[in-house]
């Protein structure tokens, strides 16, 4: 059995996720504290739910949920269960990078800071969430709204056969949903009314994060390295590689569905955790597209702490349990070797 973990990206999100993570392990609340003293901020308080402008900012969003994700992996972690192989869903990638050594977490965390702020200073725009609706038919969509002159529109997330995202110029994105309800009957739901993430419009928002990155300590990974720009690994990537494929990543589609197709395919017996808040990439996994495999979500509404308890008891179950991760050592944190710096 091959363990994949999947990490969410900034759609998983809610009003005081990181008090509740907190809550469900100890481990869990560690990384929390060691992310607030890196950052300097009180980050229990101002992502409590008591604070209606707690992702009011996206740096804010993509600090949020990086963090929520490392505590999710912490906890399972400090259970005895990790995974042999791992990618991450847009912003998640950095969570992927952390779980592989490639990325120290505190590093990550001051990318993903970065990241987030050249976010906020970028261009304006809009984001839809299309389904169910296949790809060429929504290819067919965007050319005919070009073709109107509604300005700049993409398929930025190519995540399962039947769900895609839109990125570009409000006007483009309106008209877009405008004519999938009336000719396609399908609703779309917008999902970002500020940054046109992943798309031509934020080419320069990838080259402000460059310099960022050819700065960070980046590492000799210890798994293998799946990046959203390319849907397929990078064998033995280097400092450039990982430099070059996260500056384009900003504005460049994201590669969701051909990346899990790459993983069932080389791996028939993977068995798919998705490890952060919400279930987003659980419910993507469709029977009819991933066939009928073990697949897990860590996070829940309800009991969150007795669903948890039952996720690591049924992957615990798959397979015999690693030895836990040593006390005073947080997921991601071990030593190996360094690439040069650019």
């Amino acid at each position: 059995m091959t363990l994949v973990f999947m990490f969410p990206g900034q759609s998983s999100r809610y009003p005081g996720m990181l008090d509740k993570l907190a809550h469900l392990h100890p481990r869990a609340a560690e990384v929390l504290g060691l992310a607030s003293d890196a950052l300097g901020r009180d980050l229990r308080s101002h992502y409590s739910e008591d604070n209606p402008a707690a992702f009011d900012r996206n740096v804010d969003v993509q600090l949020g949920v990086f963090v929520a994700n490392h505590m999710m992996l912490s906890a399972l972690q400090a259970e005895g269960v990790d995974a042999d192989l791992s990618l991450g869903l847009s912003l998640g990638e950095y969570n992927h990078l952390t779980h592989i050594g490639a990325l120290d977490f505190v590093e990550a965390l001051r990318l993903v800071r970065a990241r987030g702020e050249a976010y906020d200073l970028g261009p304006r725009g809009w984001m839809a969430s299309v389904q169910p609706l296949d790809l060429e038919s929504l290819e067919t969509v965007v050319e005919s709204v070009r073709a109107q002159g509604h300005g700049v529109l993409e398929i930025v997330n190519l995540n399962s056969p039947r769900q895609h995202v839109l990125s570009g110029e409000q006007t483009a994105v309106e008209a877009a949903v405008a004519l999938l309800e009336d000719e396609h009957y399908v609703v779309p739901t917008i999902i970002e009314r500020r940054v046109p993430m992943h798309s031509s419009l934020f080419a320069g928002v990838g080259e402000a994060l460059r310099p960022h990155l050819r700065r960070a300590r980046f590492r000799v990974a210890r798994r293998p390295y799946l990046p959203n720009r390319l849907g397929a690994p990078v064998p033995a990537a280097s400092h450039d590689d990982y430099v070059s494929l996260l500056a384009d990543h900003v504005h460049t589609p994201v590669l969701w569905r051909r990346s899990i197709d790459h993983l069932i395919a080389a791996h028939p017996d993977a068995v798919l955790v998705e490890v952060g808040p919400r279930q987003v990439l659980f419910n993507l996994l469709d029977r009819k597209w991933v066939s009928n495999r073990p697949r897990f979500c860590t996070d829940s509404r309800e009991d969150a702490a007795g669903h948890l308890a039952a996720v690591i008891e049924s992957l615990r179950a798959l397979r015999p349990a690693p030895a836990p991760v040593p006390a005073n050592a947080t997921a991601g944190s071990l030593e190996v070797r360094e690439w040069p710096q650019a």
